[in-house]
């Protein structure tokens, strides 16, 4: 299963040529990522307390986009 996410995002991220149908692709990609690998993921840095708060069983991360903004995960 992580393979076939794994393919849709490739094939998804290269045939999207327009800057908002690539980033409508990777919301919805992320959202299914998130489903599949039971990750919680927030590409909004407001948003991390309330990823890290609702971690406690998992593994905690944060890091720096490309655009500078930081984004977190919590994986379970």
């Amino acid at each position: 299963m992580k393979y076939l996410s794994l393919l849709i995002i490739i094939l998804i991220s290269g045939c999207s040529s327009q800057p908002v149908s690539h980033q409508i692709a990777n919301v919805i990609l992320g959202e299914i990522f998130e489903k599949v690998t039971k990750t919680d993921v927030s590409y909004n840095a407001a948003s991390c307390p309330n990823v890290k708060r609702n971690c406690s069983n998992g593994n905690y991360q944060e890091w720096y986009q490309q655009n500078g903004k930081k984004a977190c995960a919590c994986n379970k």
